[in-house]
Formats: structure tokens, sequence, C-alpha cells
């Protein structure tokens, strides 16, 4: 009996010290949050701005930013708690709930990225709330689909060029970039490298849709289309998966023929 008593409470001595280490981990991505949140309570939304990352604020602006806030319980921002927290290399993500003053609870999920600042916010995910239509998801407008197909094949015409996609592996979806790594990515386009085919040419080429685009079942964008060059034409199947608040890369497939 006094054996298994010993090995109970090494047992939870070992999960004990594995919290702490997970806390003290984790303790710089909960700090930017907790900072980001009371600047949002206090209406500060320039210091909250602050606290979000280089792409977060690329792709959203300060006005953006405010007006998502205002329509949300978060400006009522008492405490948060959170259920699930990790960090790995230079990435880290919550998943929790906000409660706010009123009592009320917002299931949320933040991700974040360490800068040489520290830790900036990347994406702020809330469910939705009220009555939802089947497809929440609407397809963009024309010239939006061309800057995001624009974009992504200038992105990765840099990578081919300078055979190095660690910008390109940035740049896709965080759900894709736990999927594969930098150099999977490189070996997939080696022989574009190998036989230097330069994209950069298709710079300031709208591109045609061969079919209309649409979301599929998993509510992936789905863009497939060509630039019309001569004598060879570019031919691209490209994937996007939705993080708040823009679309991301999840799939690419590029030929020339």
């Amino acid at each position: 009996m006094k054996i298994f008593l010993i090995i109970v409470l090494v047992l939870v001595l070992l999960g004990l010290l594995i919290l702490f280490f997970v806390f003290q981990l984790t303790g710089g991505i909960t700090k930017t949050v907790d900072q980001f949140f009371k600047a949002v309570k206090e209406k500060d939304f320039s210091t909250a701005y602050s606290l979000t990352s280089q792409e977060f604020q690329a792709a959203t602006s300060l006005e953006q930013l405010e007006k998502f806030l205002e329509g949300t319980a978060l400006l009522d921002y008492q405490k948060a708690s959170w259920s699930s927290r990790s960090v790995s290399s230079n990435q880290g993500d919550l998943e929790g709930s906000v409660t706010t003053s009123s009592g009320g609870t917002v299931p949320i999920k933040i991700a974040l990225v360490k800068e040489k600042a520290g830790w900036k916010i990347l994406s702020i995910r809330k469910a939705d709330a009220g009555l939802l239509s089947e497809k929440a998801l609407q397809i963009p407008a024309e010239n939006e689909l061309n800057q995001l197909v624009n974009s992504t094949i200038q992105q990765l015409a840099i990578s081919i060029n300078s055979r190095d996609f660690t910008n390109f592996h940035n740049y896709i979806s965080r759900l894709w970039q736990a999927q594969i790594t930098k150099e999977e990515l490189f070996e997939i386009f080696k022989s574009f490298s190998d036989q230097n085919i330069d994209l950069t040419v298709l710079e300031g080429i709208n591109p045609v849709f061969s079919e209309p685009p649409h979301l599929n079942a998993d509510n992936l964008l789905i863009l497939t289309g060509y630039y019309p060059t001569q004598p060879s034409m570019t031919y691209f199947t490209l994937k996007y998966t939705m993080e708040y608040p823009n679309w991301k890369l999840f799939g690419i497939n590029v030929e020339i023929k």
C-alpha cells in the first residue's frame, strides 16, 4: 500500500512539474494577450493594434480591428481563461474563453508569432453568434480573387528564384504550416528552380479562371485557372482556408504548358 501511495505521489508531483513548465513556457503569449484585452477594455485601440504582428497589420488596418471589436462583446472584457495553450518555436496558440463584466462568455482562439519585439498576435478567431446560414463564408469579389492569386504566385516566384522557401512557408496558412516544412515546399518546386523558370514575369497580368471560384465541402476556396501568356501558359489550382480575417493558402499546384 505504501509503495502504491508513493507511486501516486510521484505521478502527482511529476504532473505538477510538467504543468509548471507549460505555464512558464507559455507565459509570454498570455502576457501579450492580457495586455491586448486590457487595452481593448479601455478602448485604447492604438495600443491594442501595436500588440499585433506585422503580418496581421499588413492584412488588417487599425480601423478594421476597431470595427471588428466594436461588433463583439470583447469590449466588455473582464478576464480570460485558457483551456489549451502551446508554444512551438516562434509560434504560439491559445484557446479558451473571455468572460465579460456582465457575466457572458465568448469562445476564442488566438495565434501568436514571436518577432524581434516579442510575442505579437497573428490572428483572432471568435465563434459566430446569432442566426447563421449553412454557408457563412462568402467568395471574394473578382478583384480580390485576382489579388489573392497574384500575391500567391509572386510569393512563389520569389522563393523559386532564391531557392529559399522560408518566406513562402510563413506566407501559407498556419494549418498547412503544421503539415509541411519549407524544405518539402522547396522539393515540390525544385524543378522550377533547376530550370530557371521565372514566374515574376507574370506580375501585372490578371489570371483567367477556367472554372468558377467555389467553396468545397470543407469550406476551402478553390481557384483554378491560368495566365494567358505566350508561347507557354502558367496553369494553377490554389486552395485557401479562412484564417480570420484573411484567406490563407492551403494547397497549390502550378504547371507550365
